[in-house]
């Protein structure tokens, strides 16, 4: 039955992806029929992240209320409503349907994501790493996908395909029974699963874990959406290369992260997961000077597909070590560093926008390895923080 579970969140992770992307694939389209700009284009996805944060926030709270697999469901009823987009209804329209469908994405993410990390606590990375290569696969092929249908002149049909998937998915969670796991999904607490709830409340003593985990996740988010967004725009200004070549670093990179999230489970296993967020943050740091340093652009090809290895695990790690300081706060914990991994995918584009205008792409890479070393500090120092909440812990129970 636990199979059951992380296959169907597997293609609800997909979905999501498909769901977070699909505006950004096929904008030029939408904009070029409904007569907008770019501007007015900007205010759309913004919309819809707006939604996605809301939903996001929201997740603790409509758990305790209509519990797990109910909030699961409501999710993926807010994205299927996508549908009606494909009747290209008024423009203003248009916004209150993409907002719910983030709203959707943001509750059915998180709170998967939190079902997953509490079922699967023997293999955490590996079911998580599961579901990123899900993602991945979503972000990857969605723009793919959205291009065919661009081709023929039926772009609006990629709406009705969002929609009635996430139909079929959002019945596959009403209608399937999991065994052991559906009280667990039914009901709002952890206890049937996890124990002594009370040492994983926050305090002051645990407070600087969060906010350092909150900050690595902002700074995460925000890296990963300008990296996707502004690395053709680099190798344009930088290496001179045609359009078409530079949109290829994108596939480059996304198809490395699926790589590197299917070996997540497997390489998590030899290392601890502390070992394997440093190894991977020292290694992405290393990546992202080197890009700043080279002056050969097929070297630098060669280096989006490392960077895409080195960052793929980021997520599902940090998100796992964090929750393992806080037992029976997987939902409020989840939420909290995805608000901020969405912060951050907002905040610092603006910043990397601004960079690609004033300065020459290198000083670009230098800044992402800025964040990139703010990164590896803020682990260094969760691990620091873990340990000393860790060895209180114990000396309680010892005397106790």
């Amino acid at each position: 039955m636990a199979k059951r579970l992380l296959w169907i969140s597997f293609f609800s992770y997909m979905l999501i992806a498909f769901t977070i992307v699909i505006i950004g694939a096929i904008l030029p389209e939408i904009l070029d029929h409904y007569k907008q700009n770019y501007s007015n284009g900007g205010l759309l996805v913004f919309g819809q992240f707006v939604g996605f944060l809301l939903g996001v926030l929201s997740m603790p709270i409509l758990v305790r209320k209509l519990g797990r697999k109910n909030v699961v469901v409501l999710g993926l009823i807010m994205i299927s409503l996508e549908f009606f987009a494909f009747f290209l209804p008024n423009w203003y329209l248009l916004f209150p349907l993409v907002g719910i469908a983030g709203f959707g994405a943001g509750l059915a993410e998180s709170c998967i994501g939190a079902i997953i990390l509490v079922t699967f606590q023997e293999k955490q990375a590996n079911a998580m790493g599961k579901l990123e290569v899900a993602f991945g696969l979503g972000a990857l092929f969605m723009p793919l996908f959205s291009s065919a249908l661009i081709s023929k002149g039926i772009w609006e049909y990629a709406f009705i395909i969002l929609g009635l998937s996430s139909f079929l998915v959002m019945l596959g969670w009403r209608l399937l029974s999991f065994g052991e796991l559906d009280e667990y999904l039914i009901k709002e607490n952890e206890t049937s699963i996890v124990v002594n709830k009370e040492k994983g409340s926050y305090t002051k003593k645990t407070f600087f874990i969060i906010a350092f985990s909150a900050i690595y996740f902002f700074c995460y988010g925000g890296s990963e959406v300008s990296i996707v967004h502004f690395l053709p725009s680099i190798f344009m200004e930088e290496w001179g290369v045609s359009n078409s070549l530079a949109t290829i670093t994108v596939t480059i990179y996304w198809l490395a992260m699926v790589i590197g999230r299917a070996l997540t489970g497997y390489i998590s296993e030899k290392l601890t997961y502390n070992m394997f967020l440093l190894v991977i943050n020292v290694g992405s740091l290393v990546v992202l000077v080197l890009f700043a340093l080279s002056e050969s652009v097929w070297f630098s090809f060669l280096l989006c597909f490392f960077l895409g290895l080195f960052m793929a695990a980021m997520f599902a790690i940090a998100l796992i070590i964090t929750n393992l300081y806080f037992p029976g706060q997987t939902e409020k914990t989840t939420s909290i560093l995805l608000a901020a991994n969405g912060f951050g995918g907002s905040l610092i584009p603006i910043v990397i926008g601004q960079s690609m205008d004033k300065y020459p792409a290198q000083v670009t890479f230098w800044l992402f390895a800025s964040i990139m070393l703010i990164m590896l500090m803020l682990i260094i120092g969760i691990k620091i923080l873990g340990n000393a909440h860790v060895s209180v812990i114990r000396e309680e129970d010892h005397k106790a």
